[in-house]
């Protein structure tokens, strides 16, 4: 568990002292994550209260730095139609996969690679496997 906190200061920019933190993602009159933030008491967030003239400050509780289950494996649409998901969530699926299909492992990842975009421009958003195209290549009787 952790929290998102809103930190404001003195002086515009982020700048100065830290004159005032909240706990955005914990309604009052729910006690915070965490007591203080550098020395100033962390408050809870009071529905309508406007926090986004605040830093955005993550902080990290006790989860794992690599969870096992990658974060869009839970996160992402019910619908069942996203057009990517990450390799590590495709990996995590190759097995089960490779089952159904009669394929071995190292096809359906050979096939997630050749269907994995890397970031735009090098360096803007995250890795991604098109589906779509995943899943004509799987159908295909040739793989």
């Amino acid at each position: 568990m952790g929290a998102v906190l809103a930190v404001f200061y003195t002086d515009p920019g982020y700048s100065g002292a830290i004159s005032r933190v909240v706990s955005v993602n914990e309604e009052c009159p729910k006690s915070s994550f965490l007591a203080t933030y550098e020395r100033i008491r962390v408050e809870c967030h009071s529905y309508g209260d406007d926090v986004s003239a605040g830093k955005q400050v993550v902080v990290r509780g006790n989860a794992p730095a690599h969870p096992v289950v990658p974060a869009d494996a839970v996160t992402a649409s019910g619908s069942g139609l996203d057009p990517a998901i990450s390799p590590a969530y495709a990996a995590l699926q190759a097995p089960r996969v490779a089952r159904e299909r009669g394929m071995t492992v190292q096809r359906v990842l050979a096939l997630v690679d050749r269907h994995t975009a890397s970031r735009a421009l090098g360096f803007m958003g995250e890795p991604a496997v098109d589906v779509l195209q995943l899943n004509i290549d799987l159908d295909r009787p040739d793989q």
